[in-house]
């Protein structure tokens, strides 16, 4: 059966996986580029009639279940830059659902914590090395752990269709890595408003007539 894993993202990438003769075939996610300013053709949207075109491709091509990996808004993240990733996310789902694919959304702690994953993507990229080493030249790049995430996703939906049950150190790899994942999140959120907070305090001094307390605050 063929399995096809998505990791959604701008950065992210479509794996097809079949499992009875090892074949595995990696493509990155489309996306559109536009000019803004000096930053020249930056990444911007996910393409979506490509992705349908993939989608239906790898579906022709014998794809009968969608893993993606479920995902929500983070801590800080911009509301352009949610509005874009769901708009992706909604997309892929949108062409599985088209192609007559089952679609199943796996938390990143879940499967992440079977497959011994960490979010170091360089460490990613090298878990996906050992784990499929006949495609190792996929995920040689800093910009391939998207690909190496979509490959490793895809290994563990094999685990998920041949219904290998979960032990109980895979249990506990997920525990700590949802834990892990939250306190990351919540951390960064809290050195974000930390952030504004202070920057926001200066600016406020900077345009006061009172010189002592900027000195006293900074």
């Amino acid at each position: 059966m063929t399995i096809l894993a998505v990791d959604p993202g701008l950065l992210g990438a479509f794996c097809r996986y079949d499992p009875k003769i090892g074949r595995l075939e990696v493509e990155a996610m489309p996306t559109l580029y536009r000019e803004i300013g000096r930053k020249k053709n930056r990444r911007l949207f996910c393409d979506e009639p490509a992705i349908f075109a993939v989608v239906t491709r790898f579906a022709l091509d014998g794809a009968k279940h969608l893993f993606i990996e479920e995902v929500n808004g983070r801590p800080g993240q911009s509301a352009s830059g949610a509005f874009t990733f769901g708009q992706g996310y909604g997309a892929i789902r949108m062409a599985a659902i088209a192609n007559g694919l089952t679609i199943e959304a796996v938390p990143p702690a879940r499967w992440k914590g079977v497959m011994k994953v960490s979010a170091d993507k360089d460490a990613t990229r090298e878990r996906a090395k050992l784990l499929i080493p006949t495609h190792a030249h996929l995920f040689m790049r800093k910009k391939d752990d998207g690909m190496a995430e979509a490959a490793l996703l895809a290994l563990y939906a094999q685990r998920r269709i041949d219904g290998e049950p979960f032990t109980e150190a895979d249990k506990a790899r997920i525990a700590k890595a949802r834990d892990a994942r939250f306190d990351t999140n919540v951390r960064k959120a809290v050195t974000r408003e930390a952030q504004s907070a202070r920057m926001k305090t200066r600016r406020a001094v900077e345009l006061s007539d009172d010189p002592d307390l900027a000195k006293s605050l900074f």
